[in-house]
């Protein structure tokens, strides 16, 4: 048995029980299983057949050393040198194949980790990464955060650590049953003497490795706790950490500005302190569990020959038996092990599963609260003409309370209309229309001559080329370099018209006011019928606002602009108005008809 000094930390969760645990691995066989019915089942089933035959002759490899070493010192006993010499031709093919198999199972066995870690990967991203449940997951409650960790770092602990602890689990009961087979042989006669007492005690050393063991693995047990928990403070006080470097990283502007450096420091200081008393706690909790581990290892190595000697003594039994029960003994220990030497793994494995399952579940209820009849969402529909209506919609906040009162309004194909008012509720309806706020009731019908172009208040700005960046998400190919440095110049962005092939964080090279300008250089490369802008321009002055709209205005005359601002700056800009107005924790619209009335406006 050993005890890993460096244990990584144990999340904190509620993993005691015989029924938690079983609880636990029929949820993750839930999650895990329909690998078995994807495309790579069948490389996988060869894999895993070939994984638990390399596994068998590792038992193999083994139980032949044992036999070896037993052969090896009956030769040095009787002084048998050309038995000796035969024995280290032996060694060495047992080395050969030892090294063939160990090797071939360490590929095999990370084909199989790599493959159901792919898989798992492929299912969460598809999950995540769709109809906007990226988005609308992290607008419920729940024990969700941090996707982007779930699915990079968790579905990766989930699937390497299932296949390390089922092979390890396997390995050491096949190790269990072969060598308390053979340790039960050796143990000889069932009658042993103590002084003048006979105890009929058929497999003694048997009966010796258990209790031993059980001693080890309680000792072990009890100091071990404290130094995981140990471990888990300073992972929280590290991370803690390197959080407030991060964090002043990405404001390293406006602490700048503030001239709050002295403060910034006395944080770091104050949380490098915190990590700084974790790792004192774990180290005293590490000099405590090695006293006990190094006097128990160098314990283990002599104790079954120190319980087996006085067979050797009077003769009952060769020096190479008395070598193969100590090394038989050895290794029973070791298998019985399984579950201390593997404590904080499968601690850390099981927290790891619960964070997959967490973003797997709340994706789930997303999906059925949409298709659920008691769980009223806002339905998208085409509405078979060139208009975008809004028939009987109230919005609502994911809780189910009322953001929006309910509401019809019509808008027809090339109409002009500014939103404005209450900023939450515009935001709502934008995303609404967008399909990323499915909470309320009713139905919005999607025109029919074309699919809505949204620009948000941040344009979205992938990692590749100024090409990738303007073109998103189309393929450059389709746009012709020309339509790209027009566009960037009616924009205002000439000198970014000749850096196509240009790759940088485009977000953190470019200011705000350009980011926006880059924004409409791509709504003017992909032409839609109908554009739906929230606070788009506000990164520009006034003045800049009302040119990039008059441009879009000419640029799209048949095109239907649905503007969310601000009356100030667009007013004379459009036909139509709507706002909408918040009293009393509820909000509703009102239109401001400057034209001729298209709409009708009810609460």
């Amino acid at each position: 048995m050993t005890v890993d000094p460096t244990l990584p930390a144990l999340p904190q969760t509620s993993h005691g029980g015989i029924r938690s645990w079983l609880r636990f691995l029929v949820l993750f066989l839930r999650l895990t299983l329909p690998y078995w019915k994807s495309e790579a089942r069948w490389a996988g089933g060869v894999l895993t057949a070939l994984l638990v035959a390399l596994t068998a002759a590792q038992v193999v490899i083994a139980i032949a050393f044992n036999l070896w070493y037993e052969k090896l010192f009956s030769a040095l006993e009787q002084r048998a040198l050309a038995q000796f010499l035969l024995l280290i031709a032996v060694l060495g093919l047992i080395i050969a194949g030892s090294a063939g198999i160990t090797a071939t199972h360490l590929w095999v066995k990370r084909r199989i980790q790599v493959s159901w870690r792919d898989w798992l990967s492929h299912r969460i991203v598809n999950e995540w990464m769709t109809s906007g449940r990226h988005y609308q997951v992290a607008q419920i409650p729940g024990d969700h955060d941090n996707p982007d960790g779930r699915i990079a770092e968790d579905a990766r602990i989930t699937t390497e650590y299932a296949v390390d602890l089922a092979h390890s689990l396997f390995y050491c009961l096949l190790l269990l049953v072969s060598f308390t087979q053979i340790l039960w042989t050796l143990s000889g006669p069932p009658l042993v003497r103590l002084g003048d007492v006979d105890l009929y005690l058929p497999g003694h050393m048997v009966w010796i490795a258990l209790v031993y063991s059980a001693i080890g693995s309680t000792v072990a047990l009890i100091l071990g706790w404290p130094l995981v928990r140990a471990a888990n403070a300073r992972q929280t006080a590290e991370a803690n950490f390197r959080f407030g470097l991060v964090r002043a990283r990405e404001n390293s502007l406006a602490i700048a500005l503030l001239s709050g450096e002295t403060d910034e420091r006395r944080n770091l200081y104050d949380l490098f302190r915190g990590a700084v008393a974790a790792w004192n706690r774990q180290t005293a909790a590490l000099m405590r569990i090695f006293l006990f581990s190094s006097s128990w290892s160098v314990l283990s190595q002599v104790f079954p020959i120190l319980v087996s000697a006085p067979r050797y003594i009077v003769g009952a039994i060769t020096l190479g038996v008395l070598m193969q029960t100590a090394q038989a003994f050895q290794q029973m220990v070791s298998a019985l092990s399984w579950p201390i030497d593997n404590l904080s793994k499968s601690a850390e494995w099981r927290a790891s599963v619960e964070r997959v399952l967490g973003l797997h579940d709340a994706i789930e209820s997303l999906t059925r609260q949409a298709g659920s009849a008691g769980h009223p969402m806002i339905a998208r529909e085409p509405l078979g003409r060139p208009a975008l209506a809004f028939q009987d919609c109230a919005i609502d906040e994911p809780d189910g309370r009322e953001a929006v009162a309910r509401f019809r309004i019509e808008i027809a194909a090339g109409e002009r209309v500014l939103v404005s008012g209450d900023p939450g509720s515009t935001e709502k309806l934008f995303k609404a229309v967008a399909g990323l706020w499915p909470w309320g009731s009713g139905r919005i019908g999607l025109p029919s001559d074309g699919p809505i172009f949204f620009m948000p208040h941040r344009p979205y700005v992938p990692l590749g080329t100024l090409r990738d960046t303007v073109c998103y998400p189309t393929d450059p190919r389709a746009c012709g370099d020309d339509a790209i440095r027009r566009a960037l110049r009616r924009v205002g962005l000439d000198e970014l018209a000749e850096r196509l092939d240009d790759r940088e964080r485009w977000d953190d090279t470019l200011p705000a006011a350009e980011l926006q300008r880059l924004a409409f250089a791509r709504l003017l490369i992909h032409t839609p019928r109908w554009i739906f802008l929230q606070d788009a321009t506000d990164s520009l002055s006034p003045e800049n606002e009302v040119v990039m709209m008059e441009l879009l205005h000419d640029a799209f005359p048949e095109a239907a602009v649905i503007t969310i601002g601000q009356p100030s700056i667009f007013g004379g800009l459009y036909k139509r108005q709507i706002v909408i107005e918040r009293s009393n924790q509820h909000a509703r619209l009102r239109e401001i008809a400057s034209g001729p009335a298209t709409a009708r406006v009810s609460p």
